[in-house]
C-alpha cells in the first residue's frame, strides 16, 4: 500500500510539472524578446568575461557598454563565444556558455546594440 502511494506521488508530480510547449515554442518565444545590454547583455558579460577582461589586465577590457560594443563590432568577442569558427580559444575559460545566451548576445549585435 505505501509503494503504491509513493507512486502515485510520483506519477503526480512528474504530470503537473510538465509543460505542453516544444523546445521551439520556448525557443520563438524567448528569442522574440528583443535584448537590451543593461538588461541581457551585460549581466552575462559581467558574469563570465570580467573576471579577465578587467581594466589593467593583459585582456580587451570589457566593462562597459561602449567596450563589450567595440569589441562586437571591431574585435572578435562573438567569434570567440560562438564556436562556430575558427579565430582562437574559446571563450569564457571555463566554458562556452549556453547556446541560447550566445544567440541573445548575436542577436543583440543584429538589433544595432541597443543599450
Amino acid at each position: 500500500m505505501k509503494k503504491n502511494i509513493v507512486l502515485l506521488f510520483i506519477c503526480t508530480a512528474f504530470l503537473v510539472s510538465c509543460t505542453t510547449r516544444t523546445y521551439e515554442e520556448i525557443s520563438e518565444s524567448e528569442s522574440s524578446v528583443s535584448p537590451t545590454y543593461t538588461a541581457n547583455v551585460g549581466p552575462v558579460i559581467q558574469a563570465n568575461c570580467v573576471g579577465c577582461h578587467s581594466e589593467g589586465g593583459r585582456f580587451p577590457t570589457l566593462q562597459t557598454y561602449d567596450q563589450v560594443k567595440d569589441a562586437t563590432q571591431n574585435g572578435n568577442l562573438i567569434c570567440r563565444i560562438d564556436q562556430t569558427q575558427s579565430c582562437g580559444s574559446v571563450m569564457p575559460r571555463s566554458g562556452a556558455m549556453p547556446r541560447q545566451t550566445i544567440d541573445m548576445i548575436i542577436l543583440w549585435q543584429k538589433e544595432g546594440y541597443k543599450n
